[in-house]
């Protein structure tokens, strides 16, 4: 299995929605918010998230259809980046 990195635009949504609301691509194993400070808000749980704010979400995906997620998940409206676990 291959680990994706998102970065994922939350403006306008409560708490985790926007990525619960993402429908997943085939090879999805599993995949969660990242609780790294860096993508961190600062207002209240019950408010929506501010223009600008964007959380990273890591996801397990089976080796052979890596290549396919990628696309699937760079199409959508809300992912603004998309990297795999050999980033750094």
């Amino acid at each position: 299995m291959k680990k994706i990195w998102l970065e994922l635009d939350v403006a306008g949504s409560l708490g985790d929605d926007a990525w619960i609301d993402i429908e997943q691509p085939k090879g999805f194993v599993e995949g969660g918010v990242s609780k790294d400070k860096k993508s961190t808000c600062d207002h209240p749980i019950e408010e929506p998230h501010s223009k600008g704010e964007w959380r990273e979400v890591w996801v397990q995906i089976e080796d052979l259809h890596v290549e396919d997620a990628i696309r699937f998940y760079k199409e959508k409206e809300r992912v603004l980046a998309v990297e795999t676990e050999d980033r750094l």
